[in-house]
């Protein structure tokens, strides 16, 4: 099976749409391919995977033609050539732009001289474990690896112009969670200071040809941010879909048997 680079899959779609995934579970990627999400976002920033376990995801997802990003923390950007190593293509790096962050200094290590100073290995996954041409594999993978910086934060978007001027990335996303707090306004997603300020983060990189994203809870904000200008949409968190769902499973099993009385003898 071929197995379609994150930036191949937006070429022939109009738009693509994944989720975040923070179980450490490899099937629920694999679900969510059967269910017709385009890609999954694999967390290792607020969920508790490491790079064991998102080596698990991403074969779920190769398994099940799924796209895949893994989200990058404090604790994984050093290991981001490891992860290269192991087939990811697709990193989403937090707070990007923001002083002190390390997410710039890692994006340098996800591409092969000259465009980056990522180390050489050949017996990895990434490389056919050195049963490929290995300059081949090297100039495929820097045409293939798909950098997403995720912007959130206050001072950040403050400069948004001059930031994105100085970022090597290839889409960007706000995001909304972060920029709410930093705003003083936890929370509050949909609040008019948090939805100006994704606007103007996805106008300013739609200036500079950067694809522009959108994270979502509910399917009812999609349109407005694809009429924005968004490719990609990041639909909710996992663990919120299922507890959303375990929630309405019980508000129905209760519904159904209210005003029954049970029997007795």
């Amino acid at each position: 099976m071929t197995i379609l680079s994150m930036k191949e899959r937006l070429s022939q779609k109009d738009h693509l749409i994944g989720g975040f995934v923070f179980s450490t579970d490899p099937q629920i990627p694999m679900i969510m391919a059967e269910a017709g999400f385009d890609f999954a976002v694999i967390d290792t920033e607020h969920g508790l995977n490491d790079v064991r376990t998102v080596q698990h995801h991403v074969l779920a997802c190769q398994a099940a033609n799924l796209g895949c990003i893994v989200r990058l923390g404090p604790s994984t950007l050093a290991d981001t050539p490891r992860l290269l190593d192991s087939g990811v293509d697709a990193l989403l790096f937090p707070h990007l732009g923001l002083s002190g962050s390390g997410s710039q200094e890692a994006i340098r290590s996800t591409k092969y001289w000259p465009d980056g100073d990522r180390p050489t290995c050949s017996g990895v996954a990434s490389a056919g474990y050195g049963l490929s041409n290995f300059a081949d594999r090297t100039r495929l993978s820097n045409n293939r690896v798909l950098n997403v910086g995720l912007i959130e934060d206050k001072e950040v978007f403050e400069n948004i112009d001059q930031v994105l001027d100085n970022l090597d990335v290839d889409w960007v996303l706000p995001g909304p969670g972060d920029l709410a707090s930093s705003l003083g306004l936890h929370g509050q997603l949909t609040h008019p200071d948090v939805v100006n300020a994704v606007e103007t983060i996805m106008l300013s990189a739609k200036r500079r040809r950067f694809i522009p994203g959108a994270y979502v809870n509910s399917a009812d904000e999609l349109p407005a941010w694809k009429a924005a200008g968004a490719r990609f949409f990041v639909f909710s968190i996992d663990y919120k879909i299922f507890a959303k769902a375990y929630k309405t499973a019980i508000g129905e099993c209760h519904k159904a048997l209210d005003g029954i009385s049970s029997s007795t003898e």
